[in-house]
């Protein structure tokens, strides 16, 4: 009880070196959460724009489709009323469906050409799963049956287009012959998805079947739930049911794309970034705690002309090392609690500060950067902290405690 009581006081006594020293953890704990936070938060606006704008939660594909979904092939379409028996209102967290035709184009505006994505949606309900409506900069969407196209605005700037023109698309219909399409562009978008951006093009969907050869055909049906985290439980009990009608057909979810496996690996990255702040944190705390030892040494070497033995000097400095990390932990989870409620309520406006469009490099940002509230980060962090403070104190001491009591008195 003694020791503790003299670690306690030592805590007190050494105001200044005690505040520095948590400040330092303090501030290294703070430093990990903001990055944590805005890491975390722009991985969740990433899957939420590939969810809003481009795979929904679900979808329904020939199974033999799906495995060369990546080429957008014409073949083992399914008809747009196969699961129409399928009561779709009492699947769990349902919020719409619609129809989609995806399929390769090689886009012209009379001068030069170049492959896109276009989709052939349904104009009237494709609100209910996809919220492309309100990244319109110029014109509107078009209607069922029109010749009209809409597409983003980085696209159109590259191939010189403006609300209005005409264009043509060459495409290679299901017979595997030449057609083409001339449209005009009755909308432009500039959203937060840089494929939406740069590489698709949208036009009525009876209008792409007709162009295609492919009528009543489709290649998605795409659900929409209430979250992304009931998708897997919400798309194995789906598929029952439609194997049930037509076992040649897939349900598969958001987190099955390519994009998704692909940022999963960008998480790893983010993940080394986040272990090379620990490793600096770590360095400035022990740092800071062996030379707060090293400045104790005439105090050590009292100490142990007093009688203490070296195990409890070593105690004594261990225990008051903790204290100070248990001291800038607290400190910096305060902090950080306010930080990451900053960054999550107002965000970092980039485009005010820099003017730079973050999506044009492929960050799924339009105007700021938010943070995500991510609890493990704050424990993990906070015993971080305490067990580095802990162990980088062990050390120091016991090299000080080792030396005789006169030589530690008169250490300079």
């Amino acid at each position: 009880m003694f020791l503790v009581k003299l670690a306690l006081k030592n805590l007190v006594r050494h105001r200044k070196r005690t505040f520095i020293t948590a400040g330092i953890i303090a501030m290294a704990l703070f430093i990990y959460i903001m990055i944590d936070s805005l890491l975390i938060g722009i991985n969740d606006i990433t899957y939420n724009n590939l969810i809003n704008l481009e795979s929904g939660h679900l979808q329904i594909v020939n199974k033999t489709y799906w495995e060369e979904k990546d080429e957008l092939p014409l073949d083992n379409l399914i008809n747009s009323d196969e699961i129409k028996n399928i009561k779709f209102t009492n699947i769990e967290g349902f919020k719409g469906l619609i129809t989609e035709l995806d399929f390769k184009a090689n886009l012209n505006n009379g001068v030069n050409g170049i492959p896109i994505i276009v989709k052939g949606i349904n104009p009237d309900n494709y609100k209910n799963v996809f919220s492309l409506n309100k990244f319109f900069t110029e014109g509107e969407m078009f209607s069922k049956g029109d010749y009209r196209v809409v597409m983003g605005e980085k696209l159109a700037e590259l191939m010189k287009f403006k609300t209005g023109d005409y264009l043509t698309l060459l495409i290679r219909t299901k017979n595997d012959t030449f057609n083409t399409i001339e449209a005009e562009i009755s909308g432009l978008l500039n959203s937060s998805n840089t494929n939406v951006n740069r590489n698709i093009v949208y036009l009525p969907l009876d209008i792409a079947q007709r162009a295609l050869n492919v009528e009543g055909q489709i290649s998605h049906f795409i659900i929409k739930l209430e979250n992304k985290n009931i998708a897997e439980n919400t798309g194995l009990s789906l598929e029952k049911k439609i194997n049930n009608i037509n076992d040649n057909l897939g349900v598969y979810t958001w987190s099955e794309l390519e994009a998704v496996t692909f940022l999963k690996a960008k998480q790893s990255v983010n993940q080394l970034i986040l272990l090379i702040i620990l490793v600096i944190a770590a360095i400035a705390i022990i740092n800071t705690v062996i030379l707060a030892a090293l400045e104790r040494m005439e105090e050590i070497g009292m100490m142990k002309a007093m009688g203490l033995k070296i195990k409890e000097i070593i105690f004594t400095f261990v225990l008051e090392s903790t204290g100070i990390g248990l001291l800038g932990g607290i400190a910096g989870i305060l902090i950080g609690i306010l930080g990451v409620s900053l960054l999550n309520k107002i965000g970092i406006d980039y485009v005010e500060m820099f003017n730079i469009d973050m999506a044009s490099f492929g960050v799924p940002i339009i105007e700021k950067f938010y943070g995500a509230w991510h609890p493990e980060a704050f424990i993990f962090v906070f015993f971080f902290g305490v067990f580095v403070s802990l162990i980088s104190s062990i050390l120091p001491a016991y090299w000080a405690a080792s030396k005789d009591p006169v030589e530690a008195i008169y250490h300079r």
